[in-house]
């Protein structure tokens, strides 16, 4: 009997745009983000990658590095995305730089790619939230098809209520109302702030 598939879901800071006045993700700390993303997936799997799959959205920073970090590990993962492609791309990619939005189109090429959707894209979605409210919980709905037991938040997080609605700490707090299990990675601890 194969064990029950477990979803990895994403969330994370993106890399500061510049002028940001209180660092969250500078550029600078690039590799030790993905040196401990890949480090804390190691950790999840136990040397079993056939039995998790993941789930991120593709913004410059955690998401792509998340994604990165999972194939490495022979993760598969979906990109889930709040708008098309060259919107999303214009949001929350190209002012970090060309480099990163070369690695979007490489990974958005190749991933299962899902676009939220205008209206029910859950059961309970209404246009109360804002979007990033109504990302967050898309993809949370998702990641828990198996149950919450088979579910985990990976979370490359500062700790702090972000800048608006929906973000880091919104999905962090959804997967702990419903009991989902939240690994923190501590951007305090790791980065050079």
């Amino acid at each position: 009997m194969y064990p029950q598939k477990h979803t990895i879901l994403f969330t994370g800071h993106m890399i500061d745009k510049p002028g940001r006045p209180a660092p969250r993700f500078p550029a600078s700390e690039e590799s030790m983000a993905k040196e401990t993303i890949l480090e804390k997936l190691e950790q999840i799997i136990r040397n079993d990658p056939k039995s998790f799959s993941g789930i991120a959205g593709g913004a410059c920073g955690g998401d792509i590095l998340f994604h990165e970090s999972a194939a490495e590990l022979h993760i598969t993962t979906e990109m889930f995305l709040l708008f098309p492609k060259e919107q999303f791309i214009q949001e929350s990619v190209s002012f970090a730089g060309r480099n990163w939005v070369d690695r979007f189109h490489a990974l958005s090429n190749q991933l299962p790619v899902h676009l939220l959707p205008t209206t029910d894209a859950f059961p309970g979605d209404t246009n109360e939230f804002s979007i990033w409210e109504r990302s967050n919980r898309w993809m949370l709905h998702h990641a828990l098809q198996n149950g919450g037991a088979y579910m985990s938040l990976l979370a490359l997080w500062n700790g702090k209520t972000g800048d608006g609605t929906g973000g880091t700490a919104h999905m962090a707090n959804s997967v702990k109302q419903v009991g989902g299990n939240v690994i923190i990675i501590d951007t305090h601890s790791i980065f050079q702030l």
